[in-house]
């Protein structure tokens, strides 16, 4: 008994080492970012920061005319047979970064920070330098525009939600996926060229990345990256992608290692009873 008493501590302390090491020296070394998560209670989907939002219940119909007016000059919506007006190259060169086409945005952009985006960028985004103009639309343009997207949009998974989510600056090259826009452009546009992300769960972990990506100036003053304004479904299903990317043997090394401790419990027991048997009679 008193073998299987110092078993169980043991189990314990590396219980304790294996999940609370790391979340207490992220603490102690990273303390700022602690805090600034704390302070702006990230991640925050309500985007809380932007203020409220009217009504968003517009016509489609009339969307679809807004669409045409303001946003096709940049923006495609292959969706509805609506091509961009520039190949990626070009359009790229005009603007720094390739405009996104967008014929799913709504099914993975909260629709709050969606209106808010249109009525103005750089705010929105926490970006100054963003490539998009404020383009003086009213709410009921806004509205019905937003309507028009929803009509169009469907659900986007996996590495579909990535290339549109984040791929046109970033890319996860052991996927085989590149950033739409070329690192030429990117450094231009943003100083640097933006990280490839193929093991960034590994890097960065999901507690941060999370909150990065809800508010990227919280976590990184200065930073060029804008927020995007990923709304909870969307977050947590990229997070999944990434997670799945960055350790494609995750799930088959727990299967191993769940094995390997049912052998060594095994072994344990088989131990322990040996060793009853042996000293049962010695005093």
């Amino acid at each position: 008994m008193k073998e299987l008493k110092i078993l169980a501590v043991l189990i314990v302390i590396v219980g304790v080492t294996y999940w609370g090491i790391e979340p207490l020296a992220h603490s102690i070394m990273h303390k700022h970012i602690e805090e600034a998560i704390h302070k702006y209670n990230l991640p925050d989907y309500k985007f809380s920061d932007l203020g409220s939002t009217p009504p968003l219940d517009g016509d489609p119909v009339k969307g679809k005319e807004a669409f045409q007016m303001f946003c096709t000059s940049c923006h495609g919506l292959k969706a509805d047979g609506i091509n961009p007006p520039m190949d990626a190259k070009t359009a790229a060169m005009s603007f720094g970064v390739v405009p996104p086409d967008l014929s799913n945005v709504t099914e993975f952009i909260d629709k709050k920070f969606l209106y808010h985006f249109l009525k103005d960028p750089a705010k929105a985004t926490e970006n100054k330098k963003f490539a998009m103009p404020a383009m003086g639309l009213n709410d009921e343009q806004i509205a019905d525009i937003i309507a028009y997207l929803e009509s169009k949009a469907k659900k986007v998974h996996g590495a579909e939600l990535f290339k549109e989510a984040c791929g046109r600056c970033h890319g996860a090259k052991y996927q085989k996926i590149y950033a739409e826009t070329p690192p030429e452009n990117l450094k231009k546009y943003l100083g640097k060229v933006p990280p490839d992300l193929s093991i960034i769960m590994k890097a960065k972990g999901e507690h941060y990345l999370v909150s990065f990506i809800n508010k990227p100036q919280a976590l990184l003053p200065g930073t060029s990256m804008p927020r995007v304004g990923l709304n909870k479904e969307a977050t947590e299903e990229l997070m999944k992608y990434l997670d799945e990317i960055s350790d494609p043997h995750k799930e088959q090394r727990q299967k191993v290692g769940i094995i390997v401790l049912v052998y060594m419990l095994v072994m344990v027991g088989l131990t322990y009873a040996w060793k009853k048997k042996i000293w049962k009679n010695v005093h």
